[in-house]
């Protein structure tokens, strides 16, 4: 490798090394009226204290989910409040909630649904329900979701943070409560992995060194 390309590489390398990556993890995506609406959690969530336990106190309906880069989402289920069958699917994944019993609680020990790898951007995933086998009572997409908000028949809320997001199910057995507690999924993203500054900035500190070399050789010659 001659001086220059060396003394390119090097300076490409240690730029790159240098450069405070912003953390990746979870997005909301609101192109379509009406706009986004956060509120604090509903007293009539069932789980409510729960949430506010893990600092989770807030969600936002009229939006949809996504990542801001490449990698994987694992998606758990932590429970429901609901006489339906609600149905999660996530690309070829899928978890359904059963018609019983009424309430199911997973929050001690949460049901892993699968991973699944993304590209970054809107997420592809839906939620269903059932008030009987075969009969369906609407899906919702995460895409639908941007245009839904608080008074719609089904809608998702969701709560981010970083690479963790909580997605609520309404599926409005009861009529449009807004309560949000009829499937509780947790999402988990992990980014593709990148080479780490240090290491950049250890092979950057390698050519340099060899640049240097070779420039008192050069000069002593």
């Amino acid at each position: 490798m001659n001086l220059s390309k060396i003394k390119a590489a090097t300076i490409s390398t240690l730029l790159l090394g240098g450069a405070t990556a912003a953390q990746a993890g979870f997005v909301t995506i609101n192109n379509v009226s009406p706009v986004t609406n956060t509120v604090d959690v509903v007293p009539q969530n069932d789980f409510k204290a729960k949430f506010a336990s893990l600092g989770v106190t807030q969600y936002t309906l009229g939006t949809s989910l996504g990542t801001d880069s490449a990698g994987s989402v694992s998606y758990y289920y932590y429970g429901k409040e609901a006489g339906y069958n609600n149905l999660f699917k996530a690309g070829s994944l899928s978890y359904e909630t059963g018609y019983n019993s009424t309430w199911q609680d997973n929050f001690s020990k949460p049901i892993l649904i699968g991973s699944t790898d993304v590209l970054g951007g809107l997420l592809d995933f839906r939620f269903c329900a059932f008030s009987s086998p075969g009969v369906s009572q609407g899906c919702v997409t995460n895409a639908q979701n941007d245009a839904l908000s608080f008074g719609s028949w089904q809608s998702i809320a969701y709560s981010t943070f970083g690479n963790i997001a909580w997605l609520f199910w309404d599926d409005s057995g009861a009529g449009p409560d807004d309560n949000h507690d009829d499937m509780l999924i947790k999402a988990v993203f992990t980014a593709k992995a990148v080479p780490e500054p240090a290491t950049l900035g250890l092979f950057g500190l390698g050519l340099m060194g060899m640049w240097m070399g070779s420039r008192r050789r050069t000069r002593k010659a």
